[in-house]
């Protein structure tokens, strides 16, 4: 399994866009042999892909953005911000200011900060006028279309369409970034980066962006700029997808690069049930493939991979002290 700590940061980035960026049509998704096909390739051949004609009329991702742009235009010791730190609230939830982000490759230093939440309960909102309503139609909407895109996945898979989606239905654990990468001159290095490369630990990853900045990694190990039109939705695929698909889908390896350019981004992440242990489904699995994965829960997973990244991080901290 190719997990985070497989890639390689510096990769070089090719010097041509992707040719054939796969996209689907989110309109047909559940209604077309067709497009279920052009989704399946895109798994199978790029391992990841946009998908058009999701959010239609809605104002949900402009609203949001809105209110990024407010919050995170406050001051670092402005009260507005220091109110949710994740330093106040004591678990993820919140806001982590710059240079906090766990490092997903040693000695790596993340120019982000970010707000992060999750399904109700636990949460910590700003006093910004309307920004938990608009931030929570956000997740919403985000959080239907997601649905979709998974019983799509299931049948581009060979699955019961509704297995992806029942699995994952609780969010419990899934959480929603708000992501702001504030311009910088720093030029790239083994130690400079936006987030360091690695995989997203949950089922899939749908993400918004309002500048350049996002790179993906090809199944062929070829990495290339993500489209940066708020109109359209980044796919990302998860380790447990891949878990479960014994590797025929592979999650998709991701980095940010460091611009001169302020970028936001919208990320939200569905997490497989916590009741759920998840591991190769028998249809990927046979006398000629046997079973790639050991079972596992997506709390375990989770822990495992960030309590990892933060001693990345802490430790690289401390080497500059």
């Amino acid at each position: 399994m190719p997990q985070t700590r497989d890639r390689r940061q510096l990769e070089s980035v090719e010097v041509t866009p992707l040719k054939s960026m796969p996209v689907v049509d989110f309109k047909k998704l559940l209604t077309s042999d067709a497009e279920t096909t052009r989704l399946r390739a895109a798994c199978l051949e790029t391992g990841f892909f946009t998908i058009n004609n999701a959010l239609g009329h809605s104002t949900a991702i402009t609203q949001a953005l809105h209110q990024m742009e407010r919050f995170f235009a406050l001051d670092d010791e402005d009260s507005g911000k220091l109110s949710v730190s994740v330093r106040q609230t004591g678990n993820k939830r919140g806001w982590t200011p710059l240079f906090g982000e766990p490092a997903y490759q040693p000695g790596t230093i993340a120019h982000v900060e970010s707000f992060d939440f999750g399904r109700e309960g636990g949460n910590v909102w700003p006093e910004l006028p309307s920004f938990r309503h608009d931030i929570r139609n956000c997740w919403q909407a985000i959080s239907d279309i997601g649905d979709t895109i998974l019983e799509a996945l299931a049948l581009a898979a060979g699955v019961d369409r509704n297995f992806f989606t029942e699995n994952c239905d609780t969010r419990e654990l899934s959480t929603m970034r708000l992501l702001n990468y504030p311009a910088n001159d720093v030029p790239a290095s083994d130690d400079n980066v936006g987030i360091a490369a690695h995989t997203d630990f949950e089922c899939i990853t749908l993400l918004v962006q309002n500048a350049p900045g996002l790179e993906l990694r090809t199944r062929t190990g070829k990495w290339f700029d993500a489209p940066s039109d708020t109109g359209q939705i980044v796919v990302l695929l998860g380790d447990m997808i891949e878990r479960w698909t014994n590797g025929l889908f592979q999650a998709t390896g991701h980095r940010v690069r460091n611009s001169n350019e302020n970028r936001m981004s919208i990320v939200m992440f569905f997490a497989v049930n916590d009741d759920v242990s998840v591991a190769p489904l028998p249809r990927f699995t046979g006398a000629d493939c046997p079973p790639r994965y050991t079972p596992a829960g997506q709390r375990a997973h989770l822990a495992a991979q960030v309590l990892r990244a933060e001693r990345n991080r802490d430790e690289k901290k401390a080497d500059e002290t």
